[in-house]
């Protein structure tokens, strides 16, 4: 959905066929959202993919009013339900009527595990100049407040986000052994993880979340534009903590002062509560160290994620 190129990470096996063939089946059974006319479509299906990543592949199918088209489809049969979970979410922020401080995917039609939306231009903010990155992280903070605020759509619990810390324990502990971290790196990542696993569990209402705002998931627009950096990739949104959305903020920027800048936007209740927010933000921490090994292990040093996931366990160390 995003103009960058690929990664060259090693994805998850696809385990439904994503060819020409089905390309052709599933635009011919798209059904479009309300005062969109698929006929004005300037159809020019692609030979091949122009994206791809660990659940989807995006396909160009063609124009419309000036702008590229891709269909987002299915590429693994454990994610199949996050194509509708994502246009559930998006339909309902849309339709506040609201103004939202980041631009988010356009849901023009729908198929069976496909979505119609145009290609968002930009680079990823893995990917931005340093000063571009922090202004960006900003802007997010500010996003995540406004979605967090907002009503909760019935969307499925995701098991790995929104979730209590303890249940992701076992794959913390895994993954500390195999990233072959540092000494000094190490230890930070278990004060990290344990200060988090201290702190008082979430009882707040189950909030709305992305799911996974990490740096890979938010487009910058090219300089010069004037455009806005979007959010995409909803299909792990869910209901929770927000305590993983931040840890994904913090990847972003792993500063306090972000989370700060979070707060004084969220109207949530119970954010203004000093012992609620003291606990949120040391789950935050944890949730941030948690994701950072888990794209240490996908990315190399080189690549954007790697190298803001080895920024976060190098740098960051919150107030004690």
């Amino acid at each position: 959905m995003t103009g960058v190129t690929p990664a060259t990470h090693s994805l998850p096996p696809a385990d439904l066929p994503v060819d020409l063939r089905r390309i052709e089946l599933l635009c011919a059974r798209l059904r479009p959202e309300d005062e969109v006319q698929l006929e004005r479509i300037s159809w020019a299906i692609g030979r091949g993919p122009r994206g791809e990543g660990w659940d989807n592949v995006l396909w160009p199918i063609g124009m419309l009013d000036g702008h590229q088209l891709v269909l987002r489809v299915a590429r693994r049969e454990s994610t199949r339900g996050l194509l509708s979970r994502e246009v559930t979410v998006l339909r309902r922020l849309r339709g506040l009527g609201t103004a939202l401080p980041m631009g988010l995917p356009t849901i023009l039609a729908t198929a069976d595990d496909a979505v119609l939306v145009p290609w968002i231009e930009g680079t990823t903010a893995d990917q931005a100049a340093p000063a571009t990155r922090r202004a960006t992280a900003v802007d997010l903070a500010h996003m995540l407040a406004a979605v967090h605020s907002g009503p909760a759509p019935e969307v499925g619990r995701n098991p790995v986000r929104g979730v209590p810390l303890a249940t992701r324990a076992g794959a913390f502990a895994t993954d500390l052994e195999r990233a072959a971290l540092s000494p000094a790196m190490r230890e930070r990542a278990e004060v990290l993880w344990a200060d988090g696993l201290a702190a008082p569990a979430w009882q707040g209402r189950a909030l709305l979340l992305h799911g996974d705002p990490h740096p890979g998931n938010v487009v910058v627009p090219p300089p010069g534009t004037g455009g806005r950096a979007a959010l995409i990739d909803w299909g792990d949104t869910t209901r929770g903590d927000p305590a993983s959305d931040l840890g994904g903020l913090l990847l972003h920027l792993p500063s306090p002062v972000l989370l700060e800048t979070y707060r004084q936007s969220a109207v949530w209740t119970g954010i203004e509560d000093p012992q609620f927010w003291a606990a949120l933000q040391a789950r935050a921490w944890a949730w941030a160290t948690r994701m950072a090994l888990a794209l240490v292990l996908t990315y190399p040093p080189g690549h954007g994620l790697g190298s803001v996931a080895r920024r976060l366990l190098a740098e960051s160390a919150p107030p004690r």
